[in-house]
């Protein structure tokens, strides 16, 4: 009878504390979620789980097991009221991400979140075919790169040069100013030329889309205006060459197209470009009038020419005859003064001779009274 009645008693505690603790311990053991529910590329999310301590944490994604690596963090801390936090946080979005998220498996409570692929790409300025550009010698270079799609405010411009980063030139900022998606070289020339790349970066400083430009410099080709040679010496005419990649070089002298032969020959100059000096051995009279060169590369297929140069030829004598007309002019001269000084001379000599004629009469007469006298 006693046993009987002590069992009352404890049946009776048991039920009581299960309807205590049973349908709000249900309910407090239940985990509640926080955070994001869309987040877009590229940027961080953070997902909560709110749960009691008793219970075991064990984070999942589409039913696989989540552990700290370089695609998620995982973080515990206890609250003041006895329950437990745990955090997923990703510094960086991506489609990986997307999914059903639970913090234990004893219950079927999810947390989904979706990550939204950033339509964005870039649109460069290209001369011709999707990588080029064309510089033109001494002259403004514009590079520039627009968003084609949702712009965020948030998005980073950057440039590269092969991959060294390109800000405003702190030495000389009037040759090279960067603005955001605009690069502008105020006077291009050789050097300026390579691989430029425009880059998107999100806040995170994670890269969104690029676009590389291949830069290269239209062939300058420039001769003097006017250049002048002696009949049968040897002529060398340099045409100054720029470009990149390095231009064929061809000339013209009027509308013909020169070769190599006896006569026309071809040197490269000091930047070892081929056929920069065009040599003429001997040059003849037959070799006076306008000569061009003509330049194009891989990139610039049409022929470059230059401003024509007029070549002179004097005959091989013309230095003589100056020469000789001076020594004219210099004898001439000496016949003037010599036959001028003769005349001087001889006016003298004569008036000379009329100014002693009376004088000396007068003398002789003198002497001749004097003697007359003495008689």
């Amino acid at each position: 009878m006693c046993w009987n009645s002590l069992s009352v008693v404890v049946y009776s505690v048991v039920f009581c504390a299960l309807l205590d603790f049973g349908p709000s311990r249900v309910l407090a053991d239940e985990p509640s979620y926080e955070g994001n529910t869309t987040v877009r590329e590229g940027e961080p999310f953070k997902i909560t789980c709110r749960v009691s301590m008793f219970q075991v944490i064990k984070w999942q994604k589409d039913g696989q097991t989540l552990v700290t690596d370089e695609h998620f963090n995982i973080s515990e801390a206890v609250t003041g009221d006895s329950m437990l936090l745990s955090t997923v946080t990703a510094n960086s979005a991506s489609s990986i991400h997307s999914g059903s998220y639970r913090c234990t498996t004893q219950y079927n409570k999810f947390h989904v979140l979706y990550v939204v692929t950033a339509q964005v790409t870039i649109k460069a300025n290209y001369d011709y075919g999707d990588k080029y550009k064309i510089g033109e010698y001494k002259s403004k270079l514009l590079l520039n790169c627009n968003i084609d799609g949702t712009h965020d405010p948030k998005y980073i411009w950057k440039w590269f040069k092969g991959d060294n980063q390109i800000t405003t030139d702190s030495e000389d900022p009037h040759h090279i100013d960067v603005s955001e998606n605009t690069l502008v070289v105020n006077r291009f020339i050789e050097s300026d030329a390579g691989q430029y790349t425009c880059s998107l970066f999100n806040s995170n400083n994670n890269l969104i889309d690029k676009k590389v430009f291949n830069v290269v410099l239209k062939p300058y080709m420039k001769l003097p205006k006017t250049a002048t040679f002696i009949e049968g010496e040897k002529m060398e005419l340099e045409c100054i060459v720029y470009g990149v990649p390095t231009p064929e070089v061809s000339w013209k002298f009027e509308n013909t197209t020169l070769v190599p032969s006896e006569h026309i020959k071809f040197l490269p100059n000091k930047k070892n470009i081929s056929n920069a000096i065009l040599v003429l051995d001997p040059i003849t009279m037959k070799d006076r009038g306008n000569f061009i060169c003509s330049g194009k590369n891989t990139v610039v297929f049409e022929p470059v020419n230059s401003a024509a140069s007029y070549v002179r030829i004097k005959d091989k004598m013309a230095a003589l005859w100056p020469f000789l007309g001076i020594c004219v002019e210099v004898i001439l001269l000496c016949l003037v003064i010599f036959i001028y000084e003769k005349k001087r001379n001889k006016a003298e000599f004569e008036e000379s001779d009329t100014d002693q004629g009376p004088e000396t009469n007068n003398a002789n007469d003198h002497s001749g009274g004097d003697v007359r006298h003495r008689k």
